[in-house]
């Protein structure tokens, strides 16, 4: 999921003199979205029931899959100082039945598009505070080392 804030010119270019320190600054916000997501998608997830677990053992297909819900996984910062700076948080499923989604802070182009799943409807739910607290760590980030703004 992208998230849009608006942020003045001068701003940008004070932010990508010191392009490091600005994603670390970013790492707070986003590990919490994801982590919010993850949380938001547990309701979510496919759940199976006893009985269907049991038949699958029973059908010989493989080695028995851990149930969905109790795959879940934060990686992260993955951060890439090329000309489009960005840093990336992943949240999903090792699962077969589920990928992971990403969430992340970007000057250029994206560097992937997740494939649409069920997973997109928790990171919807906490675009909103994911927005806020971006621009609110921008903020801070801009007043603390460059006081003059």
């Amino acid at each position: 999921m992208a998230v849009k804030v608006k942020v003045d010119v001068m701003a940008l270019v004070r932010l990508r003199q010191r392009p490091q320190e600005v994603l670390r600054a970013l790492d707070m916000p986003l590990h919490a979205a994801v982590r919010r997501a993850l949380d938001f998608s547990q309701f979510l997830v496919p759940r199976q029931s006893a009985e269907e677990r049991a038949e699958f053992r029973k059908s010989g297909d493989g080695p028995p899959q851990p149930p969905l819900a109790n795959t879940g996984f934060i990686s992260g910062p993955l951060y890439n100082l090329t000309d489009g700076c960005s840093v990336t948080w992943t949240a999903g499923y090792e699962h077969p039945a589920a990928g992971p989604i990403h969430e992340g802070w970007h000057w250029g182009e994206q560097l992937y598009n997740p494939p649409p799943h069920f997973l997109k409807k928790a990171f919807r739910k906490t675009r909103g505070a994911t927005r806020k607290d971006v621009a609110q760590t921008l903020a801070r980030f801009l007043a603390q080392h460059f006081p003059s703004r």
